[in-house]
């Protein structure tokens, strides 16, 4: 008897509305409806359980006729449903005598419509019915029951027969034979709007707050859609009707704290219509959210902490990396805020550094008949990046239809020369972690800091009681670090006659291959020099011949090269007899370049990209050799590798600081290598004193050897922009006092962004 009580169903079929107040017939159609609550009341002051985004106030039951084309599927019933039984099961009036035996029909279920129930009843094809669009004003406030916005959630499906929803909607045979029971039909929900849940994270500078005086926080949607198709065909459209919604403070505002009080957070829920806008003007129709957050800023002073109240501070949040949002999918968008934002709404500051994820909008759903629920895991990044921290706990986000663990797998770095060096996760207290039991949240990354200045890799594997994963790789940086670069063959850019190409291992050119001292001019400070096919002079080319894998038996060769000198000789007159020849220049080598990082300054030297300038007497540019330029560091430098390695021996000219100064200064302004990949770097520059000071500061010695970098400075001088820096370093173990000052050569950097 309650079950027929609850069956108060108006159905429309040719015009008339059939009311069923007496007994059931035995024979009949039921659909089983899966995705929402028909019956569920909106109740906007009690929105944490969310249940408004599975409410229906009513259904829009349509059958069809199947044919070829669209728009020969007629319509041949439809249904405005209001109730259902208790176990969400929708009686349809059709009459089952005209149920054509054997024949296919597509059956269409739209919920909550606005539509007047005439649209639906006079729709007349399935083509007609995907042409209709609905208006939504105020989408992004669905459910709060507040004026001028919908109450209830779009939502559509295609009803189906058996456990199953296809992959691909389908007709269906609604009956073989007579129906003389009930036939169950099932149709699952989806809805027409996308979640975007923001969560915007204080930064240790920045207090968010509601009790600043005269604070009105409040957010808007820029660009938000109010018209969408009623039927979802797949495609994701630019939407023509964009709106700018009014500031609001609405209970989808929330501010989180943690166990004392303090705000840490402000949580934003918005539901958005579909829409892209990856075009030629996509910021015309880019949707963003624009978000009030009063907050205290604290900064320092003449060494004093000064805090400033910020009662209007305008941020602007993209919300979706990939410039669109797809019916039913979650959304999940994640920053840290360190600085305040803008006191105008019409100019908010733009919050960079977003942590995105986005997946099927699951949540909540509502699976009618006993069934389980959809088994899923996702986390909302793959690849995570550490800076100079041992913690983070606010970059990984989890969801999962059951409770995860965490395991940490493939934890390593890279050699100085290019090995995988595997490491033990428990030695350097590698681990992710989330609270027990917990189906969605963050995952908190610890590693201690890496003090051999390389990467730290290792892998989260992240497995929920289902069997799903999701692998998230970790790199952990220190606050110096070093990657290294293979090299290939080096040349100069001098080695040519008029406009020729230099001469290099895979283009002849001017058939050139080394180069010695000429002239010195004392009265440009500047040297000729004299150039030669075969190897010889002070420096020549080099090539890598061969570089032993990481297998290789001999442990002290592995990821080392043999290098080779290579020139030209000439049997004969002309270019047409000149040939390569090789020599030996290092069996094995290391031919790596080293790019050094570093992200803060030190009391020994001050960071910044050093100062380049000019002379008259040369066609390039060149480190200043002032003292302020020799105390700066570059935050990213690269430095050449053996390939271009110096023979001082055939210094014997530059008898003086001034003379080497100039030599050295030339050849790296003239130097190139390429590296195995086949970049061209061709822009060195000599270094700083501090630069060379911080490259003898990593690299090992000739006794002990370094993870990072490998032993590259052993010459008791080198050369700097300012002259030459001791090398404390030096394969002759003699302190400065007692070191030759003839024994000097030059190592060659560039800035690397």
């Amino acid at each position: 008897m309650a079950l027929l009580a609850s069956l108060v169903v108006a159905c429309h079929h040719d015009g008339d509305v059939e009311e069923l107040q007496g007994g059931v017939r035995e024979a009949a159609i039921v659909l089983n409806v899966e995705g929402g609550s028909l019956g569920v009341e909106t109740r906007a002051s009690d929105i944490e359980d969310n249940e408004v985004e599975s409410a229906i106030r009513h259904l829009d039951i349509m059958i069809f006729e199947d044919a070829e084309d669209d728009a020969d599927k007629h319509l041949f019933y439809h249904q405005r449903a209001t109730t259902a039984s208790a176990s969400g099961a929708v009686r349809l009036g059709v009459d089952i005598d005209d149920i054509v035996l054997g024949a296919k029909y597509w059956v269409y279920v739209v919920a909550n419509s606005t539509l007047d129930v005439s649209t639906y009843a006079n729709v007349g094809s399935v083509e007609s019915l995907f042409d209709l669009e609905e208006e939504l004003h105020n989408s992004h406030l669905t459910g709060l029951g507040l004026q001028n916005t919908p109450s209830h959630f779009l939502m559509d499906g295609c009803a189906y027969m058996g456990a199953s929803e296809p992959v691909q909607a389908a007709a269906i045979v609604i009956a073989e034979e007579k129906i003389t029971d009930t036939v169950e039909l099932n149709v699952r929900l989806r809805r027409a709007a996308a979640k975007v849940v923001v969560k915007l994270i204080a930064g240790e500078a920045i207090e968010f707050t509601n009790g600043i005086e005269d604070a009105t926080p409040g957010y808007y949607v820029r660009n938000a859609p109010y018209v969408t198709r009623v039927m979802n065909d797949g495609v994701v459209r630019q939407s023509e009707h964009l709106e700018t919604t009014h500031e609001s403070m609405t209970p989808y505002y929330k501010w989180i704290a943690d166990e004392h009080g303090k705000v840490t957070a402000v949580e934003i829920t918005l539901y958005l219509l579909s829409h892209i806008w990856q075009t030629n003007d996509s910021f015309s129709y880019a949707t963003n959210l624009l978000v009030d957050i009063p907050a205290l800023y604290s900064t320092e002073i003449d060494d004093t902490i000064v805090v400033k109240p910020h009662p209007n501070n305008y941020y602007q949040v993209p919300m979706s990396r990939d410039f669109m949002f797809q019916r039913n999918h979650y959304y999940e968008v994640t920053a840290i805020v360190h600085a305040p934002g803008a006191e105008d709404f019409s100019e908010p500051v733009i919050i960079g550094d977003l942590k995105y994820s986005v997946h099927p909008w699951a949540e909540h759903r509502v699976d009618i008949g006993g069934e389980d629920g959809p088994e899923y895991l996702k986390v909302n990044l793959d690849e995570l990046k550490m800076y100079n921290t041992d913690v983070d706990s606010t970059s990984l986000l989890f969801s999962s239809s059951s409770p995860v663990t965490i395991t940490v797998a493939d934890s390593y770095y890279i050699d100085k020369f290019g090995i995988r060096q595997n490491i033990s996760a428990s030695t350097y207290r590698i681990s992710g972690t989330t609270d027990d039991g917990a189906i969605s949240g963050n995952i908190t990354v610890h590693s201690t800091l890496p003090t051999n200045n390389t990467i730290r890799y290792f892998t989260l594997i992240v497995t929920n009681e289902t069997g799903q994963q999701e692998m998230v790789l970790v790199e952990q940086f220190p606050l110096v670090y070093v990657v290294n670069v293979l090299g290939h063959y080096s040349y100069r850019d001098d080695f040519k006659s008029g406009s020729n190409a230099p001469t290099t291992i895979y283009n002849q050119g001017s058939s050139i291959g080394s180069v010695s001292l000429g002239r010195w001019s004392a009265a440009t400070g500047c040297w000729s020099y004299s150039y030669s096919a075969s190897p010889g002079g002070f420096w020549t080319s080099k090539v890598v011949r061969e570089t032993y894998p990481s297998t290789h038996y001999n442990a002290s060769y592995r990821g080392r090269s043999d290098i080779d000198y290579y020139g030209y000789y000439s049997s004969g007159w002309g270019d047409s007899n000149v040939q390569l020849r090789y020599s030996g220049a290092q069996d094995p080598g290391n031919a790596r370049m080293y790019h050094v990082r570093i992200t803060a300054t030190s009391e020994d030297y001050n960071l910044g990209v050093p100062r380049l300038t000019s002379d008259p007497n040369v066609d390039f540019e060149f480190t200043d050799p002032g003292d302020d330029n020799a105390n700066l560091v570059s935050p990213s430098f690269m430095i050449a590798s053996r390939l271009g390695f110096v023979n001082s021996n055939n210094f014997g000219a530059a008898d003086t600081q001034t003379k080497r100064l100039s030599l050295s200064r030339d050849h790296c302004a003239y130097y190139v290598e390429v590296a195995d990949d086949g970049t061209v770097y061709d822009d060195w520059r000599l270094p700083t004193a501090s630069e060379l000071r911080i490259i003898m500061q990593l690299q090992g010695t000739s006794s002990q050897s370094a993870d990072a970098i490998d032993y590259l400075l052993n010459a008791d001088y080198y050369y700097s922009a300012s002259g030459p820096v001791f090398n404390p370093k030096n394969d002759s173990n003699v302190s400065e006092s007692r070191a030759d000052e003839d024994s000097w050569a030059i190592r060659c950097i560039r800035d690397a962004y």
